[in-house]
């Protein structure tokens, strides 16, 4: 650990040296005292925390209807944030400043802003593990519930084998046929259930273009004219329509999504910033409270050495 090398009082009107230069026995960093004051910051952050919820749910009143809004809500849960946050580092820096022993101001804010980043890195790493457990219990949920279905799939495939079996007779091999060879070229032809089959095979073919597209196009028309009973040119006026409202419908959506991304991002990009001001807020806090620990020690050190 190193120690600062400053000279004692006696040689400071020889050499130039300031008054207040720091002593030679006094570390020039004490871990002990950053962790102390790390202990301190987040014991505060917690009491503080725990008072804002206590204020928070006392707002609640369901009987009455008196109940702020959610925004409200937001918004004064992030203000308490902030201002516990920036008093639970004061507090955590002048800790760290006082008992590190420091009497030069430029250590003690020094030694507050070394207990912010200690105290800023437990944080993330204590959410972060709780994330990552969170996340991990999710996964071993989702991987149990999979192999608990493959295992009834399987056992279902089994129990409906023997099922299977009796069904697949010569009949049932005659009336697959059947269905196989019924004509479908003619749309009139065509029952219900399979011109709704038709079209639902030919609705992606519709989106492209060329020759393909527009076959397509015509057998959806020959088989609407057809199971409607209405005439060819209605039948395309009713398809036209719907190609039409199917683009809105599209397009807004695609306006919809857009609109939405670029709302998100920017509230990202805010929210960055806020999170970056309310972190630097954070180590001037600690600088504070860590200068004002040294100013209050250098007077309280000069009383006892009169003493």
């Amino acid at each position: 650990m190193a120690r600062a090398t400053y000279p004692d009082r006696a040689m400071a009107g020889s050499v130039g040296v300031p008054d207040d230069a720091q002593s030679p026995s006094v570390k020039r960093v004490s871990w002990q005292a950053i962790f102390a004051g790390v202990v301190v910051a987040i014991s505060v952050q917690m009491l503080l925390a725990l008072l804002g919820v206590g204020i928070g749910l006392g707002m609640i009143e369901p009987a009455s209807g008196d109940t702020p809004e959610a925004g409200s809500f937001g918004l004064g849960a992030g203000l308490w944030w902030l201002v516990s946050n920036l008093i639970a580092l004061v507090a955590g820096g002048y800790a760290a400043a006082w008992l590190a022993g420091n009497t030069l101001r430029f250590d003690g804010m020094l030694h507050g802003i070394v207990t912010w980043g200690v105290t800023l890195l437990l944080t993330f790493y204590l959410l972060t593990t709780a994330l990552g457990s969170l996340i991990g219990g999710a996964f071993s949920m989702v991987g149990s519930v999979a192999s608990t279905a493959a295992s009834a799939a399987g056992q279902g495939i089994q129990a409906a084998a023997p099922q299977v079996a009796a069904n697949v007779s010569p009949e049932a091999m005659v009336d697959q046929a059947r269905a196989l060879l019924r004509p479908s070229g003619d749309p009139a032809l065509l029952t219900p259930e399979d011109a709704r089959a038709e079209i639902a095979r030919l609705l992606p073919q519709l989106a492209g273009e060329g020759e393909e597209a527009e076959q397509a196009r015509n057998r959806v028309v020959d088989i609407m004219a057809a199971q409607l009973g209405i005439p060819r040119n209605e039948a395309q006026a009713r398809l036209d329509e719907l190609e039409t409202q199917f683009a809105q419908t599209r397009d807004s959506a695609i306006q919809t999504a857009t609109t939405a991304a670029e709302e998100t991002a920017s509230g990202a990009s805010t929210a960055s910033y806020l999170a970056f001001a309310a972190l630097l807020l954070g180590a001037v806090a600690a600088a504070a409270g860590g200068s004002m620990a040294v100013q209050r020690r250098n007077p309280f050190g000069e009383r006892v050495a009169r003493a």
